[in-house]
């Protein structure tokens, strides 16, 4: 049995090994990247790589775990019943902060370089918590009535996930993600309209919570 020092130890390898891994697939991409260069930067050796992961997949895996578990928690917020003054505001909002973290975080960049780039995260799965989470705020709102008669949640959350995985696509592209918050701002301005009532569309606000 672990005791407690070896076990924060442990976790605090495994997080070395991550935000490494992280950090080169940003960079590099999945197929790219090598559990060396990993080793290297993470300041680990083969064998206590190996310890904790055994491929580059458990890897990927780790990556992607991180993003899948930033949306399961606003699912569960917005499950919840704890309702913000209003949910479309709430959703911008989000999509706001997952820019501010993806600049932040190398790991949650990775995770969005992963699920766009051929590779074998390039598929229904990668997107499935995004996909849920949005879907889980657009049937709330429709429940507080902002949004138009003719929107169902489900189709718009594939449009807008669409949408936002474009942006970001996009900036990577063009290696601009310093202007993430005001692509995202101009998306909004273009779908807000066929989403929201008029009277919650004068309401909200596009740009960045601390803008």
């Amino acid at each position: 049995m672990q005791s407690g020092d070896q076990a924060d130890r442990r976790e605090q390898t495994v997080q070395r090994i991550v935000e490494a891994a992280g950090i080169v697939m940003d960079r590099e991409g999945y197929a790219g990247a090598t559990t060396p260069e990993i080793q290297r930067l993470a300041g680990v050796s083969r064998d206590g790589f190996h310890h904790h992961f055994a491929s580059k997949k458990d890897l990927g895996d780790a990556i992607l775990e991180r993003q899948h578990a930033y949306f399961r928690q606003i699912t569960e917020q917005a499950a919840s019943g704890a309702a913000p003054d209003l949910w479309l505001q709430a959703l911008v909002d989000i999509s706001h902060h997952y820019a501010a973290s993806i600049l932040d975080d190398p790991v949650l960049r990775a995770a969005v370089r992963l699920s766009i780039e051929p590779g074998p995260y390039q598929t229904a799965d990668s997107y499935a918590p995004s996909l849920l989470a949005v879907s889980a705020v657009l049937y709330a709102a429709r429940k507080a009535g902002e949004l138009q008669d003719n929107v169902d949640p489900s189709e718009a959350a594939r449009t807008l996930v669409g949408c936002y995985s474009g942006v970001q696509l996009l900036a990577l592209a063009l290696a601009e993600r310093d202007q993430l918050h005001q692509q995202a701002s101009a998306m909004w301005s273009l779908i807000m309209p066929g989403l929201a009532r008029p009277q919650v569309l004068a309401r909200l606000r596009l740009d960045p919570p601390d803008a």
